[in-house]
């Protein structure tokens, strides 16, 4: 408490002028001392929380914006003095503070520079920058910050230098080299129209002859050239190059990414200035100079290439048409050659990327007629996969499921096809594909094509059992899990060990398990709670199970009104146990602790954390466990009982309502009491 008192006694002064000079009335100081001295306790607590410094700064923030208010209505606003910037010295104070305690959060150093630029204070934004970045030199927002502050200053050099050195130790950071294109292109700008304010040339094409002439022996003509390549975007090529090739640095020798080439792309198509559209067609011309990235394969390379067709600015009208046209040519001709040279992989990769193409066009396109075009361009590769195309590939299903997403779409143009030849068409390419998606369609389409409930019930249920044995690769829960809330609890059950049955889809074992967990607590069981508790209590015995599937089940029975205490125990003690893991143990005993301390038993929490550190053989692991604790402490909603909870070793200790060691005499000092202005 001495330091609480000595930081009160450094506020005297300015509270003393604030006080003298109109500002504040006497009631109002006392409330500011009130205030304040909660504050600090707060800070001086055996762990102090990150929660209590931002609360104090933004309070202090207020105060701040108070007191300029109240200057501003003032006739006869005071001299110049040490409450005209003591608070917001204090708010610099109290992040300092702050950054002592948490030098690894990145987030407070931001919030730290934001402030300070808030207030307008240059240098320490610049010296605060320079110290969290000297302890995250990795951290992209810091560059980021750091570069505009240079702008702001106008220093272009400095955050040209900034960007770099960032890029050095984070090439691969799409975020960063964006931020650098923005800079040079901002910069571009800025000097094209300076240039043209002062009257230079910034076009050797505009010149007249006998300008040409007059240049042509002298030296301007490399100036002027020069500054017509800047203008023309030479600085900003050489940054695209650098990004796209970031395998060349030595620190990396990975490909670049589509991810990057997409943020590149799409920063280049926002940047409101004409020479970002103009460097369009040069991005794409180095895309094609990359064989190879590093998260797509070569037909999505491809994909995007095509895609050049359509990025030029202001497409409309015919212009649009022959772009649309000219990209959707290029794919079909190079999925026609690939199958030419028996490129089977390279043939489905492209047939999955063509259908996504189609489709998002399909779905962005207004004009009826570009969208004939494009279902009829899709329905004739569909017509020409051969069946040496590989049947169970993702390719071939991504152009069957796509067709008949199109045929099925409510806003397709006239002429709209026909429900029995949709149909027949789903049963055509069901039988030729495992593809998840097809089978989703043609359970679709038939179950519109059947009016009789009971017909349509069976044909349902035969068709779903065809779809289970055929269909492979992704999202195949979908098919397991189709109709799911009209099943009963044994069809729920039989599928489960239908799918236990085959090592294809016995991974589905988890899924239809947390899907038939969560109906139970859906749905209202006849018998009441306890057949529910029941039925949950034989699933989790009846299989081998995960830690997802425990801890999916003990938070749905926590989060209920009444909650099964007995099931709640059952649940620990079957995933405390699971397949004899430590961190099932760990996982399911903070789990139950937890729950046992928001319902105020910290004695049975207390043994049970206990008896977890006492299993702990590494000695570093104990320490991890007790960290653990102190964290979930902390965030227990409400205030906290009273009892002490020791652990091992360190003690962790539970003090009031709000986890602090405080003197019961200072109980008024501890009161959170609202800030009110008088007048």
């Amino acid at each position: 408490m001495e330091r609480v008192q000595y930081s009160l006694e450094s506020f005297l002064p300015e509270l003393k002028d604030l006080q003298e000079n109109g500002i504040f009335s006497a009631q109002e100081v006392r409330e500011i001392i009130k205030r304040r001295t909660h504050f600090e306790t707060q800070l001086v607590r055996r762990q102090p929380r990150k929660k209590d410094f931002l609360e104090y700064i933004e309070y202090e923030m207020a105060l701040e914006k108070l007191r300029k208010k109240r200057v501003a209505r003032m006739k006869t606003p005071p001299p110049h003095s040490i409450s005209s910037h003591s608070i917001r010295q204090r708010q610099f104070s109290i992040f300092e503070r702050a950054m002592r305690k948490f030098k690894a959060d990145i987030r407070l150093w931001v919030q730290y520079i934001e402030v300070a630029k808030k207030e307008n204070a240059g240098n320490l934004v610049g010296r605060v920058v320079a110290k969290a970045l000297k302890l995250h030199p990795t951290s992209v927002p810091l560059y980021v910050l750091a570069a505009q502050h240079q702008l702001d200053q106008g220093s272009p050099s400095a955050a040209r230098n900034l960007l770099q050195r960032g890029l050095r130790l984070n090439a691969q950071s799409a975020d960063l080299w964006c931020e650098y294109i923005k800079m040079e292109l901002g910069w571009c700008e800025l000097l094209r129209r300076r240039w043209e304010t002062l009257g230079i040339p910034t076009n050797l094409e505009n010149l007249s002859a006998a300008e040409n002439a007059e240049v042509a022996t002298s030296s301007e003509l490399d100036v002027k050239s020069a500054r017509k390549e800047v203008l023309k975007g030479a600085i900003v090529k050489e940054v695209l190059k650098d990004a796209l090739n970031v395998s060349l640095i030595p620190a990396f020798t990975a490909q670049p990414s589509l991810r990057l080439f997409n943020a590149l792309s799409s920063t280049l198509e926002g940047y409101p200035t004409p020479l970002a559209i103009a460097l369009i067609p040069f991005l794409y011309d180095l895309l094609n100079q990359h064989q190879k990235f590093v998260d797509c394969n070569a037909a999505e390379l491809l994909s995007v290439y095509a895609s050049r067709h359509l990025k030029k600015p202001d497409l409309t009208g015919k212009d649009l048409i022959a772009g649309l046209k000219a990209n959707n040519q290029e794919l079909l001709d190079a999925m026609q050659t690939a199958r030419e040279s028996g490129d089977l992989d390279f043939v489905d990769d492209l047939a999955a990327v063509y259908s996504e193409f189609v489709w998002n066009r399909w779905s962005s396109t207004v004009d009826p007629n570009l969208r004939l075009y494009l279902s009829s361009s899709l329905h004739n590769l569909c017509n020409s996969a051969s069946d040496q195309d590989k049947p169970g590939g993702k390719g071939v299903g991504a152009l069957y499921s796509t067709h008949l997403r199109i045929l099925l779409d409510r806003t397709h143009p006239s002429p709209r096809p026909d429900g029995s030849k949709i149909s027949k068409l789903a049963r055509k390419y069901s039988s030729k594909s495992t593809s998840v998606e097809v089978w989703l369609c043609l359970l679709d389409i038939e179950n519109q094509n059947h009016s009789n409930p009971a017909l349509k019930a069976q044909n349902e249920k035969n068709l779903l059992r065809s779809a289970r044995k055929i269909c492979r690769g992704e999202s195949l829960e979908k098919i397991w899990c189709y109709a799911w809330d009209t099943l009963t609890l044994g069809e729920k059950e039989d599928l489960i060990k239908e799918a236990l049955s085959n090592s294809e889809t016995a991974v589905l074992r988890e899924v239809l398990l947390l899907r038939t967990i969560s109906s139970l607590y859906l749905s209202t069981p006849e018998d009441g709670p306890s057949t529910r508790s029941k039925n949950i209590n034989r699933l989790l015995r009846s299989y081998s199970l995960t830690s997802v599937v425990y801890r999916h089940a003990f938070e749905l029975e926590e989060a209920q009104p009444e909650t099964d205490t007995s099931l709640l125990q059952d649940i620990f003690h079957l995933w405390r146990d699971a397949g004899g893991l430590a961190s099932n143990r760990e996982d399911a005993t903070f789990a139950y602790a937890s729950h046992l301390l928001n319902e105020r038993l910290v004695k049975g929490a207390n043994i049970l954390i206990n008896n977890l550190i006492a299993l702990s053989i590494e000695g570093n692991r104990k320490e991890v466990l007790e960290k653990r604790w102190r964290d979930t402490i902390d965030n227990v909603e409400g205030p906290v009982p009273s009892d002490a909870i020791n652990l091992q070793g360190d003690t962790v200790e539970v003090w009031g309502n709000d986890g602090m060691d405080v003197d019961e005499s200072s109980e008024e000092e501890e009161e959170e009491v609202d800030f009110v202005v008088v007048g």
